[in-house]
């Protein structure tokens, strides 16, 4: 298993797109988990499925499930294919099929024969973080959970607040250079250290005061 080739970060806009999984178990069912979280069209594919995947379908309508082995043709309309039997033989049929196709491919068995690799996540809110160690599960795992510990709900509750914050500053500074440099006084390391700290309501206040005193200087 080789992950040295990837090294080029990407975040993937796949709302819609018609995403493959092949295979059916445990396996298929966390790919095809995260694919439907991300808003992809999914077709699993496998003569054996677990119920659990039959269960996604109550939840997910963009869900199909295909209760047979893997044909020839079945990646021609796809945007992504994830290999993800355990049967190597098959993984490697996929991934011929998709990387003549040109379709963004991983093998979950062999990481090097695909075309991306997929990086731990940490996902509260509108925070995302990623974590890749050289396909050492264990270590992602702990680096997640301390990303996890560091950055709770105070600091998704504090990015979703400059959400709006960034759009009043909009309205009162058109100019992008005016903009940037607000935001490099006022958003600090010093300011995320107070919300890590349990000061969210402190940090909250610091921002909407600067932003009042843009208001009342125009």
């Amino acid at each position: 298993m080789s992950y040295d080739q990837f090294n080029y970060t990407v975040q993937l806009n796949i709302t819609g797109r018609h995403c493959i999984v092949v295979g059916g178990g445990n396996v298929a069912l966390r790919k095809t988990k995260s694919l439907l979280a991300a808003g992809a069209s999914v077709t699993v594919i496998a003569p054996d499925i677990l119920p659990a995947l039959e269960a996604l379908q109550r939840t997910f309508p963009a869900l199909s499930l295909c209760r047979r082995k893997f044909r020839a043709g079945d990646t021609d309309d796809a945007f992504l294919v994830i290999a993800a039997t355990d049967n190597r033989s098959v993984n490697e049929t996929v991934a011929e099929e998709a990387v003549q196709n040109r379709i963004l491919l991983n093998v979950t068995d062999d990481p090097g024969a695909g075309t991306f690799s997929v990086a731990g996540t940490y996902d509260n809110g509108n925070l995302h973080f990623s974590a890749t160690t050289g396909g050492n599960p264990r270590l992602t795992h702990l680096l997640l959970e301390d990303l996890r510990q560091q950055y709770g709900n105070d600091m998704s509750a504090f990015s979703e607040f400059l959400d709006g914050q960034r759009a009043k500053v909009k309205d009162l500074l058109p100019d992008t250079s005016a903009r940037r440099d607000f935001w490099r006084k006022t958003l600090t390391l010093q300011l995320l250290q107070e919300v890590k700290a349990g000061r969210l309501q402190q940090a909250k206040e610091n921002i909407i005061n600067a932003v009042d005193r843009i208001g009342a200087e125009s």
